[in-house]
């Protein structure tokens, strides 16, 4: 059997509040037999630092996509860049994309917009989409319902129980980060125990969400194994056995292994 490890599927550990001491980082994910991360790259700024690193950590996966919040700063020349950028091998996924208005409901149409062009880019491509959904879940189902013709993750699902089988029942992943080991977020801990250990992924969103016992501290991409460990406590099962569906998951999910 090969060696199992975590994988942390969406973390932001390019941010420039982890640069200064990023190699302490990273050797401590490895010590945390976190083997691989996601990172998600959300600007031509943070792609270009992100394939840099790649060259020194080469078990980092690379993704990139403009974030809902950001729409009103992008440009058609963003988007150009988008497009020729993104048939880069080492660009393995489209995200993270989606919408939110939870904070600004202003920009509404045109985070709709936004979302389906980068959908129907990742569809060109035949990339798979990482999707970002806060405070409109009907509308992003729909979007994606419509549009997306190719595999998608719905990155820290937060929605209820309902509209996470309706995702499965299109055959989309689910991915949960540390909010599940808080005490009292009820539905995400009944999402995490019962969504198929066939469809389940996990992440940090570092530097947001830092799950216990670490809570209230900055987060970081080693603390996904507390993650995986709480999901082996609730379902019973062995960290090994998990670390291994989680492994053929991510393979399966973005095309390395059939």
């Amino acid at each position: 059997m090969e060696k199992t490890y975590w994988i942390d599927t969406h973390c932001h550990m390019n941010d420039e509040i982890y640069r200064e001491n990023l190699d302490e980082y990273m050797q401590r994910a490895l010590s945390f037999n976190v083997g691989r991360n996601m990172f998600i790259c959300m600007n031509r700024a943070d792609l270009e630092y992100t394939f840099e690193l790649k060259e020194k950590y080469p078990y980092i996966d690379i993704a990139f996509g403009y974030h809902p919040e950001d729409v009103k700063d992008i440009t058609e020349d963003d988007l150009v860049y988008m497009e020729g950028i993104i048939n880069d091998p080492r660009i393995i996924a489209i995200g993270e994309i989606g919408l939110d208005y939870y904070w600004d409901k202003t920009y509404k149409e045109e985070q709709k917009e936004l979302f389906i062009r980068q959908i129907d880019l990742a569809n060109k491509v035949g990339k798979p989409i990482l999707i970002h959904s806060r405070s409109r879940a009907q509308d992003t189902y729909d979007i994606l319902k419509g549009h997306a013709g190719v595999k998608v993750l719905m990155h820290c699902f937060g929605e209820s129980a309902e509209m996470m089988r309706e995702y499965l029942k299109l055959g989309y992943y689910i991915a949960f980060g540390g909010v599940v080991t808080f005490k009292n977020a009820r539905i995400p801990k009944e999402n995490v125990i019962n969504v198929p250990l066939d469809r389940l992924m996990l992440e940090t969103d570092c530097p947001y969400m830092t799950p216990v016992p670490y809570r209230g501290k900055a987060n970081e991409t080693a603390y996904v194994r507390f993650v995986g460990e709480f999901v082996c406590r609730e379902r019973g099962i062995e960290e090994a056995v998990l670390q291994q569906q989680l492994m053929d998951n991510y393979e399966r999910f973005f095309n390395e292994k059939d």
